[in-house]
């Protein structure tokens, strides 16, 4: 019988192993080329996603802050005017907190320099500036610079922009009198949340009303003296009139009947008001102590935020220990939220405290929407409030439009940024108004942010607040 053989003794040619090989790593080099687009994609993609994430957050803590734009500002003082060494704003100088800026400049009341100054004045709900045009970008300037030029710098005054622990909360002082005087006092709200009541250690500002017509109250900033328009709350029982007392009921008593309602208030029809009551306000926050010290006042009775656009120094110093993600352009910064430090006599008094909102910003505009002095049914738009007085502020001001210029991941040399007209690259206004806020053409990109700057995936961002405080 003959034996067939099912496995033949034959291998694989030297060509046939070298065919082989060519197509797998042929393959190979396709596969690893797509894992390597799908690994830049994904870190694009997170880094990006990243941005969007963290800019959610610090964009709507600026949309709260425009929405509370002249929040609980005085718009006269019951003392005129109040001491110009108790009553101050901002103490910064020449190019601080960004180069060209000088944040003293946009004071409604002087800082403490020591010298002869001005007398405070009714404080301004929203103020804008811009670094000068003759500045050098940020980008090439080797340190000089660290804000671009026609960048805006915005200014908010109101109570609930500072971060301290009596902030955003408020209350009544209605009229309780007996036959040995006015025994009024501060009632507590009683709600599930204790952190609405006020606390020891709050320094409180109280507005009464006056009236310039059948319906409209005026807010009054009360005062016990020229140098004394705040008060801080204690249990226990102080003489001193920096503090208020309590009653037997533990309720804070106002350190001065000058923040108590008087019981005698009439419309402008000569009608009692039986209902009359104050509104006070937590500004500030400091140690309950017995025993209070200089830096226990604050310097102005209200606070007051700066918001701009500044490149970090590098390293990172005291006051942004963060630095600039190395993804951001050479010609970026930080948009940055600067509250002024309230509170007087001491070294950091009318210093800012940065507080960092976003990453890779190449520029801030605003523009304003007022009502028409013509006609109340419009609105005009307009960059500049430096013609208004704090009653027209309060009054016209119906919007605050914020651009911003920030792009979304890094560079990306695959990328080039799309545009049809190199005269219009990137536009920060809108549509109807585009002789307002900044229009970006292939120089200044250039200019600002450098060969690469096609690279980059750039958005305008815009944030719109409504200052609904202005008038009560």
């Amino acid at each position: 019988m003959k034996v067939l053989h099912l496995q033949s003794d034959k291998g694989f040619t030297t060509i046939e192993l070298v065919t082989v090989m060519g197509i797998f790593m042929f393959v190979l080099m396709i596969s690893a080329s797509a894992f390597e687009n799908v690994i830049k994609l994904s870190s694009t993609t997170t880094k990006s996603v990243q941005s969007q994430t963290e800019g959610v957050v610090g964009l709507e803590m600026l949309r709260k802050d425009l929405n509370s734009a002249g929040f609980a500002l005085p718009w006269s003082f019951q003392s005129n005017p109040p001491s110009a060494s108790f009553y101050l704003e901002a103490d910064l100088g020449v190019n601080n907190p960004i180069t060209g800026i000088n944040g003293t400049d946009y004071n409604d009341a002087p800082a403490n320099t020591g010298v002869a100054t001005p007398a405070p004045a009714v404080p301004r709900a929203v103020l804008v500036g811009s670094v000068p045009s003759s500045q050098a970008p940020i980008y090439g300037s080797a340190g000089t610079s660290n804000s671009n030029p026609g960048s805006d710098y915005l200014v908010v005054k109101s109570v609930s922009v500072g971060y301290a622990g009596a902030v955003g909360k408020w209350g009544y002082v209605n009229y309780s009198g007996n036959q040995t005087g006015n025994v009024s006092y501060i009632p507590k709200w009683n709600s599930l949340a204790a952190s609405a009541d006020f606390a020891d250690g709050d320094v409180l500002v109280t507005h009464t009303s006056t009236f310039s017509g059948l319906d409209q109250a005026q807010h009054v900033l009360a005062m016990s003296d020229a140098q004394h328009f705040s008060y801080k709350l204690k249990t226990t029982s102080s003489s001193s009139a920096d503090f208020s007392t309590v009653d037997a009921l533990g309720h804070y008593v106002p350190a001065s009947d000058s923040f108590k309602p008087t019981g005698s208030l009439t419309d402008p029809l000569g009608n009692k008001i039986d209902n009359e009551k104050l509104v006070v306000y937590g500004v500030q926050s400091f140690s309950p102590s017995g025993t209070i010290s200089n830096t226990d006042y604050i310097r102005m009775p209200f606070n007051r935020a700066d918001y701009f656009v500044k490149r970090p120094s590098s390293p990172p110093g005291a006051e942004d220990p963060m630095p600039l993600p190395a993804r951001c352009n050479p010609g970026t910064g930080k948009l940055y939220k600067a509250v002024v430090n309230n509170w007087l006599n001491s070294a950091n008094g009318g210093k800012q405290t940065l507080y960092p909102l976003l990453d890779c910003v190449g520029d801030l505009q605003v523009v304003f929407e007022l009502r028409d002095a013509n006609d109340p049914t419009k609105t005009v738009p307009t960059e500049t409030l430096a013609t208004l007085a704090a009653s027209d502020i309060r009054s016209r001001l119906k919007a605050i439009h914020l651009y911003l210029l920030v792009h979304e991941g890094g560079i990306d040399k695959k990328f080039s940024y799309p545009y049809s007209d190199p005269s219009k690259v990137i536009v920060l206004s809108d549509e109807d108004w585009s002789s307002l806020g900044r229009t970006f053409d292939v120089a200044t990109m250039l200019a600002f942010f450098g060969p690469d700057w096609m690279h980059y995936r750039w958005k305008v961002v815009t944030v719109v607040g409504q200052p609904y405080n202005l008038m009560y």
